[in-house]
C-alpha cells in the first residue's frame, strides 16, 4: 500500500491525474497491458515515470548506489567489526551476503532495462496517438535512462577501462525486447553502444523544454504543474550531455569529456551554441548566506523524487543507529577532508560519541546529514529539495572538466571555479593539483557513490581508511592497499549458472 500510495503521490507532482483517488482506482502501471495504458500521451507518461520511480528502491539508488555499497567500498565510512559492509570492505566478495547483495543489483537494473524496453517498443506502436515532439522527449528520455543504467553495470561489474581489457567480456547490453539471454559484449563494445544510445538519446532531446526553462530558484512562485516541469528529476538534455561526458571519461577519452564539460560551463552546447545551461542550475551559494542545502538541489541535472528520502537518512546515517549500521566518517579523517574553515560542506556532519570494541577503535565520528529531511516553508520555491535524491550534479561537471584536463593550469582553474561555489574566496587552490582533484571528488560526492568509479578509472589502489596510525605529533587516518580486482564486482552466480555454454 506504501508504495501504492508513493506513485499516487508523484502522479499528483507531475499533475497526470487530478486527485489521489482517481490515482487508487487505476491499476498499477506494470500491471496494464500496453493496448490500454499506451493508447494516450497521458498513459504513456504514466508509464514513464514508473520507470523512474523503479530507480529509488533502496538495493538500487535508494540505498546501495548511492549511500550505501560504493560508498563502502570507496572506505567512506568507519566499519567495525560485525558492521554490515565489513565483508565487501575486506573484498570478501563469495560470502552469501555479498552475492546477495550484487545479486540484487544486477537484477534490479536489468529488470529496469527491460521495462524501458517494453517502454520504447510500445510507444513505437502508439506514437501516432501522441504528439510528434512529445513522443521524441519520451523515447529520448527511455533512452537515456536505459543507457544510464547499462553504464553503471558495466562501471561494476567489468575491468576497468585500458587497452589491455577493451576485449575482455564485460556485460549483455539489452538495447531491444527479448525472450532469451544475450551475448556478453566485450568493453570496447559495450562503450560503442552507450556512445550509439546516448547521442540518440541526445538528438531526440534537442526540443527539451529545459532549454527554454529558468531556475526555480528565479521563479516568483511554484509554477503550474505539468508533465513537463520539473525537469531535474527527469532525464533532461543536459543530464545526457553530462552522461555522454562520464562515459567518455570512464573510456579514455579524456578529449571529448573535456569538451563537453567545458562547453556547458562556458555557457554552450557542445556544438557552440549559446544555452542556458549556467542559468537554470545555478550554485547553492548564489541563493544567500542563510540557504543551506548540502544536496545541492538547484545544482541537481538528473534526480529522483523520493517522498521517503527521510527513511534512507535513519536506515544509514542517524546517529540512533548501533555501530555496526551506521555509516559514518572518523573524526580524523573529516578532518584531514575538511580543513578549510569557508567550506560549506564541513557544516553538514555532526560529531558523535560511540562506545570502543578494542582500544585502537575511534570513539569519535561524523555522522553525516545532507539526506535529513527538513520542512520546507510553505510557497517556498524549491519544495521537493528535501525529497530529491541527485544523481548528476553540476558539481561533477567541474570536476570532470578538471581531470579530463591535459595540463595542471586548466585542472587548477576548474577546481578554483567549483571552490567559489562552495564559500571560498579566489586562489584557493595550492599544492599538487591531483591530490587536490582527488579529495574534491571526496568532499564534495560524499555518501552519493560516485568516488568509487573516480577510483577505479584512475587505477588508484592504496585507499585512506577511517581506521588511525599513530604518528609524530598525533594522528592520521591509515590507508589499504587493494588490487584491481577490488573494484570489480562478481557477476552473480544466477546469471551465469543459467546461460548455456
Amino acid at each position: 500500500m506504501k508504495q501504492i500510495i508513493s506513485i499516487a503521490l508523484l502522479t499528483i507532482f507531475t499533475g497526470i491525474f487530478s486527485s489521489c483517488t482517481d490515482w487508487l482506482d487505476q491499476k498499477s502501471y506494470s500491471e496494464v497491458g500496453g493496448n490500454e495504458l499506451y493508447q494516450t500521451e497521458s498513459g504513456a507518461q504514466e508509464a514513464l515515470n514508473g520507470l523512474y520511480l523503479g530507480l529509488a528502491g533502496s538495493t538500487l539508488y535508494g540505498g546501495e548506489l548511492t549511500v550505501g555499497l560504493l560508498e563502502a567500498l570507496s572506505m567512506h565510512y568507519s566499519i567495525p567489526a560485525d558492521h554490515k559492509y565489513e565483508e565487501v570492505t575486506n573484498a570478501e566478495y563469495n560470502t552469501s551476503a555479498s552475492k546477495s547483495t550484487f545479486l540484487s543489483i544486477w537484477k534490479g537494473c536489468y529488470k529496469l532495462i527491460a521495462e524501458c524496453n517494453v517502454f520504447l517498443t510500445q510507444i513505437e506502436q502508439n506514437q501516432t496517438s501522441y504528439d510528434a515532439d512529445n513522443y521524441k522527449l519520451l523515447r529520448g528520455e527511455a533512452i537515456a535512462l536505459r543507457t544510464f543504467l547499462h553504464f553503471d553495470l558495466f562501471r561494476m561489474f567489468a575491468p576497468a577501462w585500458s587497452e589491455e581489457n577493451k576485449t575482455q567480456k564485460a556485460i549483455p547490453y539489452y538495447n531491444r525486447e527479448v525472450n532469451q539471454p544475450l551475448d556478453y559484449m566485450t568493453c570496447e563494445e559495450i562503450v560503442e553502444q552507450l556512445l550509439e544510445d546516448v547521442d540518440e538519446a541526445i538528438a531526440l532531446l534537442a526540443k527539451d523544454p529545459i532549454l527554454g526553462q529558468v531556475s526555480e530558484s528565479k521563479q516568483e512562485a511554484i509554477p503550474d504543474v505539468t508533465f513537463w516541469n520539473f525537469r531535474n528529476f527527469r532525464f533532461n538534455i543536459y543530464a545526457a550531455y553530462a552522461l555522454k561526458a562520464r562515459i567518455c571519461l570512464h573510456a579514455g577519452d579524456k578529449i571529448s569529456a573535456y569538451a563537453i564539460t567545458t562547453a556547458l560551463l562556458k555557457g554552450r552546447n557542445p556544438e557552440g551554441e549559446s544555452v542556458n545551461f549556467m542559468d537554470v542550475f545555478p550554485a547553492v551559494t548564489t541563493l544567500g548566506s542563510n540557504f543551506t542545502d548540502p544536496l545541492c538541489y538547484t545544482e541537481t541535472l538528473f534526480g529522483m523524487h523520493d517522498f521517503d528520502r527521510e527513511d534512507l537518512f535513519k536506515r544509514y546515517f542517524s546517529t540512533e543507529l548501533q555501530p555496526t549500521s551506521i555509516c559514518a566518517m572518523s573524526d580524523t579523517r573529516y578532518g584531514e577532508l575538511f580543513k578549510q574553515v569557508d567550506d560549506i560542506r564541513r557544516r553538514y556532519f555532526v560529531l558523535t560519541e560511540r562506545e570502543s570494541q578494542t582500544e585502537a577503535e575511534n570513539t569519535s565520528y561524523r555522522a553525516i546529514t545532507k539526506w535529513q529531511y527538513k520542512t520546507v516553508p510553505q510557497g517556498w520555491q524549491l519544495p521537493y529539495r528535501y525529497q530529491t535524491i541527485p544523481l548528476i550534479r553540476k558539481a561533477e561537471i567541474f570536476l570532470m572538466a578538471a581531470e579530463s584536463s591535459d595540463n595542471d593550469t586548466d585542472k587548477q582553474y576548474w577546481l578554483e571555479e567549483l571552490r567559489l561555489t562552495r564559500g571560498f574566496k579566489k586562489d584557493n587552490v595550492s599544492g599538487d593539483v591531483n591530490t587536490m582533484l582527488q579529495e574534491e571528488y571526496e568532499r564534495e560526492l560524499y555518501a552519493e557513490g560516485q568516488y568509487f568509479y573516480f577510483l577505479k578509472r584512475n587505477g588508484i589502489t592504496k585507499l585512506k581508511t577511517q581506521t588511525e596510525n599513530e604518528v609524530q605529533g598525533g594522528q592520521e587516518s591509515g590507508s589499504k592497499m587493494v588490487s584491481a580486482s577490488y573494484y570489480v564486482l562478481p557477476i552473480p552466480e544466477e546469471e551465469t549458472n543459467n546461460r548455456i555454454n
